[in-house]
């Protein structure tokens, strides 16, 4: 009986001696799995924190996407050079993807009719979408969205893009009927100087399509025109400029005003004001909101192309801004023509007078300066 329970002691010894006997040096083996190379073992300790080896291995017409502890990938993955701690011996398998994806964009006429072929993209490449070929009667196409309701991610006439998947893009249209037909009653109006503008209805607010170049007040007095720029930048009282100070700008650009001329609410013709920054809001309403009203409102051409989507607009207000630039209050110096454009509101706050900013993107954005900064003016009907 003593030599049963002896026996039966020092079995459970070697069973506890075996159980805390697990080895401790442990090895990770790479496998090509289908590339070429190679890669010697990598030894680990027991659940010590280690870097994995880099990649050595490739694969012709493939990219070397990471490890993965089965030859299929469907196992456990690892990036390259990831930190890993292991309790066993480990084989990892070098996962391997095509050099080129190819994907799609579905082009629908939402409304509109004609065909075009869905277009190819290598996956991650830079690429300009096809142009339109829709048409639908009525209506002046305005662009590509995500979303045939215009709720999604908004595109312009061929863009450059990049892809990670398949897309869908339906044209956009903005009815002729509704929106950028001269005022009803109110085709053109002319200023103190006799220069005459075209209108524009959008919404119920009736604009004039171009920026004003008037050198006179709607009472006829003389608005004086500064040059100097010193002159410019103390002047307390209104004036006028053109940018560059060179008058040929005008016929594009129209002129460049300073708050002081604004305060005077005699710039516009009898009949038509400086809009407020309420009008100003109305019409960004009309458009679709800040986040893409700025797209609608700048022309066609004109701008300079810069950053995402370029600089020019697709003009589905009629509105038709340029970048007509600016004229600095404080330094009197000109700026940013071909790449903004900053228009007047009659309105101010507590840091100065509201005006609104058009730049490189879709936005419309409202911010406020002090009276000697010389913006454009745009006139809106009483």
């Amino acid at each position: 009986m003593k030599k049963i329970n002896l026996f039966i002691t020092l079995l459970a010894i070697y069973v506890l001696f075996l159980a805390g006997c697990k080895k401790n040096n442990l090895t990770v083996t790479y496998d090509a799995n289908g590339g070429i190379g190679t890669m010697p073992a990598q030894n680990f300790e027991r659940d010590e924190p280690q870097v994995l080896l880099p990649n050595a291995f490739v694969c012709e017409g493939y990219w070397f996407r990471g490890w993965n502890t089965a030859a299929d990938g469907s196992a456990q993955k690892y990036t390259n050079q990831q930190i890993i701690a292991i309790k066993e011996d480990m084989t990892l398998y070098a996962q391997w993807r095509a050099d080129q994806i190819t994907y799609y964009v579905l082009f629908f006429a939402n409304g509109g009719s004609g065909t075009m072929e869905n277009q190819a993209f290598t996956e991650n490449k830079w690429q300009k979408l096809s142009p339109n070929t829709f048409t639908r009667h009525g209506n002046k196409f305005t662009g590509w969205n995500t979303k045939a309701d215009g709720t999604g991610y908004l595109l312009t006439d061929e863009q450059s893009i990049v892809l990670t998947e398949n897309i869908a893009l339906y044209a956009q249209w903005a009815d002729l009927s509704v929106t950028g037909k001269p005022c009803t009653g109110t085709p053109t109006v002319k200023d103190a100087d006799g220069n005459t503008y075209k209108t524009v209805k959008i919404g119920s607010q009736c604009w004039m399509k171009e920026n004003l170049k008037t050198t006179k007040y709607n009472t006829g007095e003389v608005i004086p025109l500064i040059i100097n720029n010193m002159d410019w930048s103390e002047a307390v009282s209104g004036a006028y400029c053109y940018y560059d100070n060179n008058i040929a700008n005008a016929d594009t650009y129209g002129a460049l005003y300073n708050g002081y001329a604004v305060n005077t609410e005699l710039l516009c013709p009898a009949g038509w004001h400086v809009p407020t920054e309420n009008e100003w809001g109305i019409l960004l309403e009309e458009m679709g909101g800040l986040d893409i009203s700025g797209y609608k409102l700048k022309n066609e051409t004109g701008w300079e192309e810069a950053g995402y989507g370029g600089g020019n607009g697709n003009n589905e207000s009629g509105f038709s801004a340029l970048p007509a630039g600016m004229r600095l209050g404080y330094f009197g110096t000109f700026q940013n023509k071909g790449e903004a454009t900053s228009f007047w509101s009659s309105t101010d706050n507590m840091w100065g007078k509201i005006y609104i900013f058009l730049y490189y993107g879709k936005e419309f954005s409202g911010r406020e300066n002090s009276d000697e900064y010389g913006y454009s003016v745009r006139c809106v009907k009483d």
